[in-house]
């Protein structure tokens, strides 16, 4: 009976702990203000730190049993892991290395304006359905002019919002689109919202500075 108890609290520990990360990982994929799905987590949180304490304990007061001293270490370490680490970059950062085949169609498609317009006056475009794993709603992606500058920008926003949370931008048709940042053009809106942060190939990972509570819009 106590050997199922110790494998239930394994099982839970680990359990656990994976759904955090996960979670943490996952949070940016649509909207940041998500209540109900962030108190789960929080919830979750509080059972890994438990249930890996508790498992830590059963393991010194076997004879000091050295795993037990490992668990508490690697607990402390996942702590500060999913409260300490910028999760919202981690995302646009991993998400674009994993497809980054896809951007870089979508990037030719863009610059060869073979992307189907929903409404031509908004900006408003339709991508392929091969390119729906860099989005989540078709509405959230304009290709658009750049204000007061030359060139253009394809935004994908993460959510349907009418500002979106986190977005994939991509500059293009002008001569520094490569280098330059989205956030340190004048006469744009980009620096008032987001934090922008550098992909390669032209991409650009936007997070909204309300994501980040010490900074006051």
């Amino acid at each position: 009976m106590i050997e199922k108890r110790s494998h239930a609290l394994t099982a839970t520990m680990v359990a656990s702990w994976l759904v955090v990360v996960t979670g943490r990982y996952l949070l940016w994929l649509e909207y940041y203000d998500r209540i109900i799905e962030q108190l789960i987590l929080g919830i979750v949180f509080v059972v890994a730190v438990l249930s890996t304490s508790w498992w830590a304990q059963r393991l010194i007061r076997r004879r000091g049993d050295i795993r037990g001293y490992v668990a508490v270490g690697a607990a402390v370490v996942l702590c500060a892991a999913v409260v300490l680490l910028p999760w919202n970059g981690i995302f646009g950062r991993t998400w674009f290395a994993v497809h980054h085949g896809k951007f870089t169609a979508l990037a030719q498609l863009a610059k060869d304006r073979k992307l189907s317009a929903d409404m031509p006056s908004g900006g408003w475009v339709r991508l392929p359905d091969e390119f729906d794993v860099l989005h989540f709603d078709h509405l959230s992606t304009q290709d658009v002019p750049m204000e007061l500058y030359p060139g253009r920008v394809l935004m994908m926003g993460l959510s349907n919002e009418e500002v979106s949370e986190n977005m994939f931008l991509y500059i293009y048709d002008r001569p520094d689109a490569a280098r330059v940042s989205p956030c340190d053009l004048t006469a744009t809106t980009f620096d008032d919202y987001w934090w922008c942060s550098r992909l390669g190939d032209g991409w650009w990972w936007l997070a909204r500075k309300s994501n980040y509570p010490d900074v006051d819009e």
